[in-house]
């Protein structure tokens, strides 16, 4: 099979999801990180009053909210504190199996809900972190959107202001998947088929995404094929991508 060179310029690197061994959410609740100035005031972007930052993950945060309204304020303050000083770091648990069978006693809830309130926890940081939303439009979306306590709501969103920087940066310098995209080749097949007493051709678009593993450094190949549709509709999500990298960048 002979592949020929990259079919577009513009698609610069794109990343395959992959899930981490120390978390468990995927690598797609957090997409590209944009830089923090040193002026505080200058790095919050807006957003609609009107739209929540976490509707793509809305059942994550609402699976735990009752949980976390019923929580001692002075435990969760505590909490949220260790979740933020971990968000972002890699190949790093949030809490040790040990750890999660004394807050098991400390809140008086089984283990598995505990790991839902912390992987919730994580999940708001790190949408935090993408939109770089303003503290009070965060508040006021986990309040009216998320109906959390206003006392939860206030403690989370002091301790997004006090780390926004750090975890911006961990997550600035940390591999999101486990491969990158190194190359791509593609070519065209024609496939004959027979339909009633005609031949039909169905072309396809082969392609091979050659990826990187951040771990070995070692080059995998992949590869999948398109039919016109499916094509038209994989670079209509590229574009949508590269769009979304454009508006961080500006």
């Amino acid at each position: 099979m002979c592949f020929t060179s990259k079919p577009r310029d513009n698609i610069k690197r794109l990343v395959w999801n992959s899930t981490r061994s120390t978390r468990s959410f995927d690598a797609d609740r957090c997409p590209s990180i944009p830089v923090l100035d040193e002026n505080p005031a200058s790095n919050w972007l807006k957003m609609s009053h009107n739209s929540s930052i976490f509707a793509d993950g809305s059942s994550k945060v609402k699976a735990s909210i009752q949980h976390i309204n019923a929580t001692d304020n002075t435990k969760f303050r505590k909490l949220v504190q260790r979740v933020a000083e971990k968000t972002g770091r890699q190949n790093e648990t949030i809490f040790t199996l040990d750890e999660l069978m004394k807050l098991e006693k400390a809140f008086d809830l089984p283990i598995d809900n505990i790991k839902q309130m912390i992987e919730t926890i994580e999940y708001m940081f790190l949408q935090s972190a993408y939109h770089l939303v303003k503290p009070q439009i965060l508040e006021n979306d986990l309040v009216n959107e998320q109906n959390f306590d206003e006392n939860k709501a206030k403690i989370f969103v002091e301790q997004w202001s006090a780390s926004a920087k750090e975890i911006v940066e961990r997550l600035k310098s940390s591999h999101i998947a486990s491969h990158s995209l190194s190359d791509i080749r593609w070519t065209l097949d024609v496939g004959i088929t027979q339909a009633s007493k005609s031949k039909v051709k169905r072309p396809t678009a082969i392609y091979e995404f050659q990826l990187k593993n951040e771990q070995t450094q070692q080059i995998e190949n992949l590869q999948t094929e398109f039919n016109k549709d499916e094509l038209y509709a994989f670079f209509e999500k590229l574009e949508s991508i590269q769009s979304q990298l454009d508006t961080l960048m500006t």
